[in-house]
């Protein structure tokens, strides 16, 4: 059914964005995450004849001259998929210039040094011992580029070439050859240059929108944006790390978000174009405090240089309700010289925020940038109506369940899929009737359908489009492995397509997990002496642990040799300070793993671990230090089952602020253990996650093997081949969607081990 979101529902959102609460003892905290290790992992960067465009358009970027296209406008960006790719320019150099100096230099705004050299040939000297006499070596000439021209392709046309020489000194020598007292000769014949010591020419990948990287994209931090997908500006770079975790000054220029060159030439007043942005501070994140700013530049070809064309503080008190996405126009001014210059091919802008540079804080999130001619001041509308989120799990308990212990209670009752409409008059005074589509398949064991249903509602600012997968879907769950693709899809003439469909995989493998793979915010436990963190899980049917994922964040304050225990409590007695709650299980000392990947969780493997229907998994420590791990604020599946224990007894988490933290377990069935001494040979491997969209990982039998990886097609073609590094894992984000089967042969025994791989939409 569908139903428009109701005023309670706003006033359930409010309280869900409540300020933070601290324990009853207040040991535990939530904070802004200090870094998000989803960034910091080198994507494959595509082959530098893909789409590359060179047009003689040049920006600069640090050492890198990037040659460009331009694009034309309408210029729309909404975010429904990731245009901030991670570029790699050093994948797409074609030319490196050594040296350059002269009016290119400065009009391009490259980095330079000054330095005295010699005009004339300059020696270096030596005390030789055999012959009692100084020795004089030439010294080797510098060479340096003269670009004279301006303008974005100055580096084009070079004019001219000199060499200059290191300036000589005169040494006076021992009798054991040691030099000391150099003296400077007196030249009449040096110069002193600026120059450029090295430029590399990169050419920008053409499917690109903008020029840098350092902003993020995500669908898990917006408060209903008005379409699915922003970037976002914090205190992060563009590897999911501070800026200067040791700056005295706690605020700083962070991010920026530039785009790429777009052509405005010959354009005046008479054609009115407008840019256009939907910006909202903190989300499901941190809120930019006072000192804190988001602002708009665009760049002037006059004076080349980058004028402020709007700007907005941070909130001076903290308020205690979400902030909500607001749009913002501003005109792009005609020729007014000698001052602007903005209506010329190569018009570029750029958002910039400050912010504190230690972690990921002060978050401000960009939505639907629009840039186009024949607009006004008015013209807030667009003719959009927009999914705002992903495809939530069909799930009721967990995020991610082991198939074998899956069954229909196990489905949602309900969930909720969130439509706006962008043209507030028409969603006021004739909502259209809006027409979609569900289609849900099982993929994997058995290829067929699981839901299908076609509706329409009339499109109204803010919708929902409710499913029961309880009733409605139809899964049959493999022993082993399941996976279902759910897709929505808005029928509707719109500005943009992309954010008419939205997609999901469920998947049935062997993870027990709350969380949804993303962090918002980072969860822990301070002060005192001892503190236990009780994760309480539930199951169908008695199982067996082999190992175990935990997601950790790094703090500000150093803990990298902080020692803690994982623990396994059959039951826990609550506020009850003479319970026993030994633990069955207890790990060695363990110290912070911090994983530097797409899904950023350390894996434990153990030996295999029986439980049963009931228990508590989590941590303890003694160190007073904060010991801090992901906490999922999309996914609030988790929360209910947190338990810390501090003064001497097990309490109910006391923070406010739903979520789940991101400690997962790794199950094997009981049937899968091997029992006997003699057991027949392994044939099959275990890879998860399973389905994956980038980084796959495999249990192979010998950690310290050699393995020779293939994954062929569901046509039989060869589709990947290559030997396993010792991490034991792979990147498929460059394989299409669908099943693959995998063949893994250990280079040592000649045995092959089988699977298949789902590759999931991104």
């Amino acid at each position: 059914m569908l139903c428009n979101i109701p005023e309670r529902m706003k006033y359930l959102y409010t309280i869900l964005f409540a300020l933070i609460g601290l324990g009853a003892y207040a040991q535990e905290e939530l904070t802004p995450l200090p870094s998000d290790p989803r960034l910091y992992h080198t994507f494959p960067a595509r082959p530098l004849s893909a789409g590359l465009h060179k047009s003689g358009l040049i920006v600069q970027h640090g050492s890198f001259l990037i040659e460009t296209d331009t694009l034309s406008i309408p210029f729309i960006d909404d975010f429904s998929y990731n245009t901030l790719k991670p570029f790699h320019f050093e994948q797409y150099i074609y030319d490196t210039i050594y040296r350059t100096y002269g009016p290119c230099d400065s009009v391009m705004g490259v980095s330079v040094d000054t330095v005295r050299l010699s005009t004339v040939q300059s020696y270096t000297y030596s005390y030789d011992l055999t012959l009692h006499q100084v020795d004089s070596t030439p010294t080797q000439p510098i060479v340096f580029h003269y670009y004279p021209q301006l303008g974005t392709d100055c580096f084009n046309y070079l004019a001219d070439s000199i060499t200059l020489y290191p300036l000589w000194y005169h040494y006076t020598f021992d009798s054991a050859g040691n030099a000391f007292r150099p003296v400077l000769d007196s030249i009449a014949r040096d110069t002193v240059i600026t120059y450029s010591a090295m430029l590399l020419r990169a050419k920008m990948p053409a499917y690109t929108k903008w020029l840098d990287n350092y902003a993020t994209h995500n669908y898990n931090f917006p408060y209903l944006p008005p379409s699915i997908g922003v970037a976002t500006l914090d205190g992060l770079n563009e590897k999911g790390r501070p800026y200067d975790i040791t700056s005295q000054s706690i605020y700083r220029s962070a991010d920026t978000l530039t785009s790429k060159p777009l052509d405005l030439g010959g354009l005046g007043d008479a054609d009115s174009v407008y840019l256009s942005f939907y910006y909202e501070a903190r989300g499901f994140g941190d809120w930019p405090n006072l000192y804190d700013s988001l602002k708009l530049q665009f760049y002037n070809g006059y004076t080349s240089t980058w004028d402020q064309v709007w700007g907005i503080p941070g909130y001076q008190v903290v308020p205690s309700f979400p902030d909500t996405f607001r749009q913002v126009m501003i005109r792009i001014p005609t020729t007014i010289l000698p001052t602007q210059l903005y209506m010329y091919k190569g018009f570029q802008f750029r958002f910039l925020n400050n912010a504190s540079s230690t972690g990921m804080n002060d978050h401000w999130h960009i939505d639907y940038v629009r840039l186009d001619k024949n607009r006004s001041v008015t013209d807030t509308s667009i003719n959009d109506i927009a999914f705002q989120y992903q495809f939530p799990s069909i799930l009721k308990n967990y995020s991610e369940l082991p198939a074998w212990q899956y069954d229909s209670t196990e489905r949602a009752d309900s969930i909720r899929l969130y439509v706006t409409n962008l043209n507030p008059d028409q969603a006021v005074n004739n909502p259209p009737a809006t027409a979609y589509s569900i289609v849900a398949t099982e993929l994997y064991p058995t290829a067929q359908s699981t839901y299908a249903t076609t509706s329409s509602f009339n499109a109204t600012l803010e919708n929902t489009i409710e499913l029961f997968p309880s009733t409605d879907y139809q899964i049959a769950a493999g022993p082993d492995s399941t996976v279902v693709t759910s897709l929505a899809t808005i029928n509707v003439p719109n500005a943009l397509r992309l954010n008419d469909t939205i997609r999901g995989t469920q998947t049935l493998n062997n993870v027990l997990a709350y969380d949804d793979g993303t962090a918002e915010m980072a969860y822990g436990l301070r002060n005192l002496y001892l503190k236990k963190f009780g994760y309480e899980f539930n199951l169908h049917q008695p199982d067996v642990i082999v190992g175990y994922q935990v997601m950790f964040t790094n703090t500000e304050q150093d803990v990298h040799d902080l020692v803690f225990l994982f623990n396994l409590w059959d039951s826990i007695s609550l506020n009850n300070p003479q319970a026993d709650d030994t633990p069955r299980y207890t790990s060695n000392n363990q110290i912070p793993l911090y994983v530097d990947s797409v899904s950023g969780y350390a894996t434990y493997r153990i030996d295999p671990l029986p439980v049963g229907t009931h228990f508590y998994f989590g941590w303890s420590q003694t160190d007073t230090r904060n010991l801090q791990i992901g906490y999922d604020r999309n996914s609030t599946k988790g929360f209910k089952h947190m338990y810390v224990y501090s003064n001497g007894v097990w309490l109910r988490t006391g923070v406010q602020t739903q979520g789940s933290p991101m400690i997962r377990l790794l199950m094997r069935r009981s049937s899968q253990i091997a029992t006997g001494i003699e057991q027949p040979q392994q044939t099959t491997i275990r890879a998860y996650p399973n389905p994956a969209t980038g980084l796959v990982h495999f249990e192979v039998p010998d950690e310290h093997g050699s393995y020779q990886l293939q994954l062929y097609s569901a046509t039989g073609q060869l589709c990947m081949d290559q030997t396993l590094g010792s991490s034991h894992t792979t990147d498929i984000q460059g394989l299409a969607t669908g099943v693959y089967m995998l063949r893994l042969t250990d280079l040592h025994t000649g045995i092959t081990y089988q699977n298949k791989i789902v590759k999931a939409d991104q």
